[in-house]
């Protein structure tokens, strides 16, 4: 079942088990909204401020439970789309696809400083002066461009004007 993109989710601590469970079916990386921790994380203070009771702090406990094991569950099938050099799905949160892009830059350093890397341009800049004096740009979004400088590379990546392409 793949999370609708564009619809709110109404997130619960069913929601978060019945994710869980998709994870743990498949081995493929389930899309989810690029909000969607942020969204699960407003479910957990939502419930942190019920009324206090037994159920209430039931609830809170197995919501923090399941979104833990659901970010482990994500965080280790990310981590085998790098070894294998996988592009993740259209749509995983921001925070995945952060995590995603610094391992990989991290685990490719030094092999970007001798090979060209094909980057997708995720939004129009202008050209610009990089930390590191170089000029980049301009770009279009959607443009797939080759860059051979690994600080370039991670320049572009850590101002998320693109992403690597594998």
């Amino acid at each position: 079942m793949v999370i609708g993109v564009c619809l709110p989710l109404t997130i619960s601590t069913e929601f978060l088990f019945s994710l869980l469970q998709q994870e743990k079916a498949t081995g493929e990386l389930q899309q989810l909204q690029h909000d969607f921790y942020s969204q699960a994380n407003s479910h957990l203070f939502a419930l942190s401020k019920q009324p206090a009771s037994e159920d209430a702090a039931k609830q809170l406990e197995n919501s923090k439970k399941l979104l833990s094991s659901l970010k482990d569950k994500r965080r280790q099938k990310i981590l085998l789309y790098i070894a294998y050099n996988k592009p993740l799905p259209p749509s995983v949160p921001e925070e995945e696809e952060s995590l995603y892009n610094e391992i990989f830059l991290i685990l490719n350093k030094n092999n970007t400083q001798a090979k060209v890397s094909k980057l997708k341009i995720t939004s129009d800049i202008p050209e610009v002066l990089t930390s590191k004096g170089n000029k980049i740009g301009p770009f279009k979004q959607g443009e797939v461009v080759e860059i051979s400088s690994s600080n370039d590379v991670e320049f572009i990546i850590k101002n998320k004007i693109g992403e690597i392409v594998v």
